[in-house]
């Protein structure tokens, strides 16, 4: 057996159990299987690349350590993982800034990018809404990460249009996945208790983090057609 295939094997039953922990509210299992995850997708993008980048590791450790803070009950736990993903979302506009190339939107494309454009919005800024009056003192930072997160799905759509290559479709999933993610998590924290949210939210969070290693093991030759 492939040592790539049994790295997606074990990746497959830790996310299982990952899930199952929460479908059927085991912390104990969760403590011990969640920390496992990201270890692994650190070795399916180990094996799929000729050189690592160090930046990328960094993410994963972020992710890690989010993990990590989300875990266990020490103090203020959760601004740690706030600042961790934070920072880990700061990271990623790096890679929009890498990856950049010259705008070339058409007519169609640009009246997408606004239809989108004003959708996102209106759906961030009711979903703050909701979450708002609970948040207290975080409030500060949560309305920080919201625009961060807001910004680099925005970034993500407008470089995918752009592009359309196979590692810009896999970046926007991921963001977008992060996304689905966190709201998940902040509607289940700060608005309404569910544990459909805690589901949806354990699942994507994995899948996220997956999708960023499609990103970084994919090519960046563009899809696009142009036009004769």
């Amino acid at each position: 057996m492939k040592i790539r295939t049994l790295i997606k094997i074990l990746l497959l039953i830790t996310g299982g159990l990952c899930v199952l922990s929460t479908v059927m509210q085991w912390p104990d299992l969760e403590f011990y299987v969640k920390p496992t995850t990201v270890p692994l997708f650190f070795m399916l993008y180990w094996f799929n690349v000729k050189r690592v980048d160090t930046l990328f590791l960094v993410i994963l450790l972020l992710c890690f350590l989010g993990d990590i803070f989300l875990l266990t009950e020490m103090k203020n736990a959760f601004m740690y993982v706030l600042l961790s993903y934070t920072v880990c979302y700061l990271i990623l506009f790096y890679y929009l800034y890498k990856n950049y190339s010259p705008i070339d939107y058409s007519a169609t494309d640009m009246m997408y990018l606004i239809v989108f454009f004003v959708s996102w919005t209106y759906v961030v800024y009711e979903i703050y809404k909701a979450v708002e009056g609970t948040m207290g003192d975080i409030r500060p930072y949560g309305l920080s990460y919201l625009v961060i997160l807001y910004l680099l799905f925005i970034g993500a759509v407008l470089q995918y249009a752009n592009v359309r290559s196979t590692k810009s479709l896999w970046f926007l999933i991921a963001v977008l996945n992060f996304v689905v993610s966190d709201t998940s998590f902040a509607l289940n924290r700060f608005y309404i208790p569910s544990i459909e949210l805690e589901i949806i939210n354990s699942i994507y969070q994995l899948l996220a983090v997956f999708f960023l290693v499609q990103f970084k093991t994919s090519s960046s030759i563009s899809l696009k057609l142009k036009d004769s």
